[in-house]
């Protein structure tokens, strides 16, 4: 997959789903199932990147995922004060036609753009014969009886409803990064762990130990993941995911893996010493085989 941020992006021939897309969620799905439909066409994912936020998924993690969903170039634009200031016609002419070479758009119902968000779908309606482009309208999806939404999502990972945030998602809420040092406590109990430390705008789940999926470029894998601060080893630690891999073995570090969370087995606490924390890794690894095994 191309990723592109600054213009001109001198593209041609394309199908451009666009929005924000924080999580990439079931409802954003539809978009990008749409612009997949367009065989003859190259698809098109054109986000924008907004510093002044926490997010469901870094710009890291987005690109991750929309390779995973077919997309084969990703305008990752960032929101400037230019951008911001740009006429609707402006960014329709000159970015979305002349610099994407969009022939299909794919919005939601709800998309606005431009200066003080003067363009919206009866906006890009009225111009699709100007600059002969199809457009595709989509309605928000409801799930539980309400709209399916970013917003929705943070609120329910903020709280730890992680089963309830996958299923709005589409997808398990995951961490996408690469295996860092860690402290090495692991090894001294033949608990070997690996170390994450995702971007410091990515929202995490409450902190505490969850039932996880591991993708690695060796295979896929259960395991339990511990998320926060690890108050059992001295000093101030970087919130980071700690993360246990059955059946494992092999020396990872500096590579990059997904681990996906499915279940909230248990908050994060300080351990007495290492005894003890064994003990609980114990426990804890027999009960998130018991989850994968329902």
């Amino acid at each position: 997959m191309k990723i592109l941020e600054y213009g001109p992006y001198k593209l041609n021939n394309t199908a451009v789903c666009i929005g924000k897309f924080d999580g990439l969620h079931s409802g954003h799905r539809l978009l990008l199932d749409s612009i997949r439909e367009s065989s003859d066409l190259t698809k098109v994912l054109f986000t924008f990147r907004f510093s002044d936020s926490r997010h469901i998924y870094s710009s890291g993690e987005k690109r991750y995922l929309a390779e995973k969903l077919g997309m084969e170039v990703y305008i990752d634009c960032p929101f400037d004060e230019e951008l911001s200031h740009m006429k609707p016609q402006a960014f329709l002419e000159d970015i979305l036609i002349r610099q994407c070479g969009a022939k299909v758009i794919s919005v939601g119902e709800d998309f606005r753009f431009g200066y003080k968000r003067q363009g919206d779908v009866a906006f890009l309606k009225k111009y699709s014969s100007v600059y002969g482009y199809e457009l595709k309208v989509f309605p928000k999806k409801k799930m539980c009886g309400e709209p399916v939404s970013s917003t929705r999502i943070r609120e329910e990972l903020e709280k730890g409803s992680i089963e309830m945030v996958n299923q709005l998602l589409g997808h398990p809420y995951f961490i996408y990064g690469e295996v860092c040092r860690g402290n090495q406590i692991g090894r001294t109990i033949q608990m070997p762990t690996v170390n994450q430390l995702p971007e410091q705008e990515k929202l995490l789940p409450p902190y505490g130990v969850y039932a996880s999926r591991i993708h690695t470029q060796y295979g896929e894998y259960i395991g339990v993941t511990n998320v926060g601060v690890k108050p059992t080893i001295p000093g101030e630690n970087r919130a980071g995911a700690e993360t246990y891999i059955m059946n494992f073995d092999r020396e990872i570090y500096g590579e990059m893996i997904c681990v996906e969370l499915y279940k909230f087995l248990r908050g994060e606490r300080r351990f007495s010493g290492l005894d003890t924390l064994k003990i609980q890794l114990e426990e804890d690894k027999k009960n998130a085989y018991l989850f994968f095994r329902q």
